[in-house]
């Protein structure tokens, strides 16, 4: 039977960019810190959170992985959050292929496409892989209670936006993965701000 997602409000936030991301490298459970375009990503988030109506009565959550925290410190201080860790939400454990570049991974000079390193995570050798990664995106929506705060990653908010969409994997893998915005999902509709669209009027 299909996921179907009745649960509150949530706002997703990725963490901000790493040295990692800047090279190309596949991160999964292993971490790398923050770049100053990374902590900048970071306030910007809290920027948004700030207009955001309501936010006080919001939980909050992170995963407990180093990146993730460093931007919640950043992003959820903006706003006086201190979120609980839950690993639930933690990065797609991408095994072998952790640390390692697109073009270490495929041997070739094949030309880079973001999907395509979507495509690496989930099927990495000793990895997590997609329906487990799904199955723990399930447990984590299934126990919210109230409007939440998510600061969490790339692969993992794909899946968690997937599910309450209802979109198939191939969806899920084309779906975009910024920084330094802020992914608002509300009755099953998903709304991105951005620091040029501030939600000053979102309810």
């Amino acid at each position: 039977m299909s996921f179907v997602y009745t649960g509150p409000r949530l706002l997703l936030l990725r963490h901000g960019e790493t040295k990692w991301n800047r090279q190309g490298r596949l991160q999964g459970r292993k971490n790398s810190p923050l770049t100053d375009l990374g902590r900048a990503q970071a306030r910007q988030q809290g920027e948004i959170l700030k207009q955001i109506n309501g936010i006080a009565r919001f939980d909050a959550v992170c995963s407990p992985l180093g990146r993730a925290q460093e931007t919640a410190r950043i992003a959820l201080g903006a706003v006086g959050k201190l979120p609980r860790l839950d690993p639930l939400v933690a990065e797609i454990n991408a095994g072998a292929w952790e640390g390692k570049t697109y073009r270490e991974i495929i041997g070739s000079d094949e030309s880079f496409e973001d999907h395509k390193m979507m495509r690496l995570f989930l099927t990495a050798p000793g990895g997590e892989g997609y329906d487990a990664l799904r199955d723990r995106c399930e447990a984590f929506l299934s126990g919210l209670e109230r409007p939440t705060i998510l600061v969490s990653h790339s692969v993992t908010l794909c899946m968690i936006r997937g599910l309450i969409r209802g979109l198939s994997q191939k969806d899920i893998e084309a779906l975009d993965r910024p920084q330094g915005v802020v992914y608002d999902i509300k009755m099953g509709q998903e709304t991105l701000w951005s620091p040029h669209s501030v939600p000053t009027t979102c309810a």
